[in-house]
């Protein structure tokens, strides 16, 4: 099957939805009957049907929905013990209904190319008035019993209220689309700031790691030059030149991260309220993925503008799920709080998990300490959150962070200079 015979098949699948869709709402109509002239509710989805499904040709859709129901509506009056061909002429007019409805609608709206919401409320009024009256018409050439200069009045009110049903339902579709699209928006651009956030963390680990290598690389040159053994000489200059690009490498990672994050990911500033929004709905669902009994509270005073603040998150992030991590499967509360004082930020994060043991307090920031074990694999943490944090506040911020532990409560204090963060 080529793209043609595709989009073709494609175009009549949708005929037939419409199709079907139009005789199950055509059982429903108003109390208001028109001497044999049904007003169903099939014509207020009509036209919502067109709108959304703008690569259709209307008068062929029209007239293909006409035809198939004036075929179903024929072969459900033999129910009730009429035959086939007195339903099927009393139905048939209604074809010249569809096919004025899509005449009309392919030259007044389809064909036109700047278009509005009001505009398509006109054009379907319009549409269902003188496709109606299309149909008297017809059938007045048929039927001689139609009063057809006393039903004008009522053909336009019908036709306004159907359209008017038909509009709500089409700005309902509409600004249901925009609340979804603008959700999922939401949900991206949190997933990148958190995302942006991690990186941060890595690309600052990274860096710490880039200052070790330059070392290596400095001490194995040093060594280089010290030696007297030719063997050790070029054993050691060779260990230089290959830190060296390592170092080079690394660097190249670097560079590379911190752009793609200074090109997509970057904002002049936050709010605390907007980092800790994010914050929380990423929290709340990695708390619920891993069915965990712990709720995260926020406590925000006022609000106040962070300009660096993937750095803030990360350091808030971190903390956060090292919380959590220490409370595991139990119920727990942590608690994110912020004052300021004496022109200072101060950010208490305090949870009810295990305490911190006396003699690791003074060791939980070293690079590479953790009591996180896992028993069934045999993996320890890496222990790099903490350091992480701790060289953010003190380098970046120029603050400082304090923790205090007891059997009720491990509470981590971070204490930032105003000026360091607006």
């Amino acid at each position: 099957m080529d793209v043609l015979q595709m989009v073709k098949w494609t175009h009549f699948k949708k005929r037939i939805y419409i199709s079907l869709m139009d005789v199950i709402f055509s059982f429903f109509s108003l109390s208001y009957i028109l001497a044999g002239f049904r007003i169903t509710l099939s014509l207020v989805i009509f036209p919502v049907f067109l709108n959304l499904y703008k690569s259709l040709n209307p008068i062929i859709t029209s007239v293909f929905t006409g035809m198939t129901g004036v075929i179903f509506r024929s072969l459900f009056m033999t129910l009730d013990g009429k035959s086939f061909i007195p339903a099927f002429k009393q139905s048939y007019p209604e074809v010249t209904f569809h096919l004025v409805y899509g005449l009309i609608y392919y030259f007044l709206y389809y064909k036109r190319k700047e278009t509005s919401h009001f505009f398509w409320f006109i054009t379907v009024v319009l549409c269902d008035l003188f496709a109606n009256l299309s149909e008297v018409i017809f059938r007045v050439f048929i039927y001689s019993d139609i009063g057809f200069e006393t039903n004008i009045k009522s053909l336009i009110l019908i036709a306004l209220i159907r359209g008017g049903f038909a509009f709500i339902i089409l700005l309902s579709i509409h600004y249901y689309n925009l609340f979804t699209v603008k959700k999922e928006h939401e949900e991206r651009y949190r997933r990148l700031v958190i995302l942006s956030s991690e990186l941060e963390s890595e690309v600052y680990y990274m860096n710490m790691n880039n200052n070790y290598i330059e070392n290596v690389m400095s001490n194995a040159y040093n060594l280089y030059e010290k030696l007297e053994n030719d063997d050790d000489k070029k054993m050691a200059l060779m260990i230089s030149k290959d830190v060296h690009e390592i170092k080079k490498n690394y660097s190249r990672v670097i560079g590379g991260i911190e752009s793609i994050m200074e090109d997509k990911v970057r904002y002049k500033f936050m709010t605390l309220y907007a980092i800790m929004d994010i914050l929380k709905k990423n929290i709340d669902m990695y708390i619920e993925k891993n069915n965990l009994n712990i709720s995260l509270n926020v406590y925000i005073k006022e609000d106040v503008n962070i300009y660096k603040h993937y750095y803030i998150m990360s350091v808030f992030r971190n903390l956060i799920m090292n919380a959590i991590e220490s409370i595991g499967e139990n119920d727990g509360n942590i608690n994110f709080k912020y004052t300021k004082e004496n022109n200072r930020y101060i950010f208490i994060i305090e949870d009810n998990g295990p305490s911190i043991k006396e003699n690791n307090i003074n060791y939980i920031f070293e690079p590479g300490f953790s009591t996180k074990f896992n028993k069934d694999s045999g993996n320890i943490k890496r222990g790099i959150g903490l350091t992480v944090v701790k060289d953010i506040v003190e380098k970046e911020f120029r603050g400082n962070i304090e923790v205090s532990s007891n059997s009720k409560s491990t509470k981590f204090i971070i204490i930032i200079p105003i000026e360091e963060m607006e």
